[in-house]
């Protein structure tokens, strides 16, 4: 059933009268006739009964006229209220990520919004790590309008909370563990989680929420042994007052742990001295666009639907 032939019916019903409503509709006659017959035959009965000299509605043509006429003042409610939030694009946007998600791919997104949408400007800053885990504080604070984050877990599920929504996974990247380039685990070119057994991991995701921490850095392997992590706080470690990527990767190069983090880490914060090798037990990591549920508005999500579309026609490689 298409909208128009509700449309028609509906008009019927006003008017009683084929000829009129073939006017109001500026289509033929005949072309209401048939497009009525249709609709019978879909729903199965009589929705007019015809003589000549009067149309009126059968008991079943007014049960029809009262749901139609409910769902179809509602979707062109609804369309007329999406065309006016379309055209409500505002004249900036920003958009905060991490380095370790690579500007190449963060660039192409902004530049593909900006030439779908001339009349915002979308201002990028990187985030510091302990944002990306727990991005809530500075989305609600209006800090940033969209925070790209790493969502653990294999979908976008672990960043949801009351308060933000979670937009489309744009892009699925490998686990990994980071380790300096001379060590043992390097003759493996992919491991499992028992084979970190043994060594002591840096843990920056006590930054995150609760519900997330397990999914960035486990603290048992799926076979149920134990995984050390540092005991020291991160931020005593490195004795700054923000975590940031480099940080992290300077503490495993001096030999403090290893770390668990992405495949492509070194792709995109290039560091010498140091590897990644696939973890293959552990979920991906999600890449997806978050923002405060009550900041919600056209230009954050024409954002994340250009996103969306600009990863899934990117060419794979």
């Amino acid at each position: 059933m298409e909208l128009r032939e509700v449309e028609v019916f509906l008009t019927l019903a006003e008017e009683l009268h084929f000829g009129r409503a073939a006017v109001r509709l500026r289509i033929t006659q005949g072309r209401v006739s048939q497009t009525i017959r249709a609709l019978e035959k879909e729903i199965g009965g009589a929705l007019f009964e015809r003589t000549n000299r009067q149309v009126r509605l059968t008991p079943l043509g007014e049960q029809f006229r009262i749901g139609a006429r409910r769902g179809y003042d509602e979707l062109h409610r609804a369309l007329r209220e999406c065309r006016a939030t379309a055209r409500n694009i505002t004249s900036q946007l920003r958009v905060g990520y991490l380095p370790s998600m690579g500007s190449d791919a963060v660039t192409g997104i902004v530049n593909a919004f900006e030439q779908r949408h001339p009349e915002c400007r979308v201002y990028l800053h990187t985030l510091q790590l302990r944002r990306s885990l727990d991005p809530e504080p500075a989305l609600l604070a209006g800090d940033t309008d969209i925070a790209l984050c790493w969502s653990p877990g294999g979908d976008g599920s672990a960043m949801k909370t009351s308060r933000l929504v979670v937009g489309p996974v744009l892009a699925y990247v490998p686990r990994a563990v980071l380790v300096p380039s001379d060590h043992p685990l390097t003759r493996h070119s992919s491991i499992v989680l028992d084979d970190l057994v043994d060594y002591v991991l840096i843990n920056p995701s006590t930054a995150a929420p609760a519900h997330q921490r397990e999914l960035w850095t486990p603290s048992t392997t799926p076979t149920g042994h134990t995984l050390t992590h540092t005991a020291d706080d991160i931020m005593r470690m490195t004795h700054q007052d923000e975590v940031t990527a480099n940080a992290v990767l300077t503490l495993v190069a001096r030999g403090n742990g290893l770390h668990c983090t992405i495949t492509t880490l070194l792709d995109h914060i290039p560091f010498s001295g140091l590897s990644v090798i696939p973890i293959r037990d552990m979920p991906p990591m999600a890449l997806v666009p978050v923002w405060a549920a009550t900041l919600e508005n056209a230009t954050i999500r024409a954002f994340a639907r250009t996103a969306a579309g600009t990863v899934q026609a990117a060419p794979s490689h």
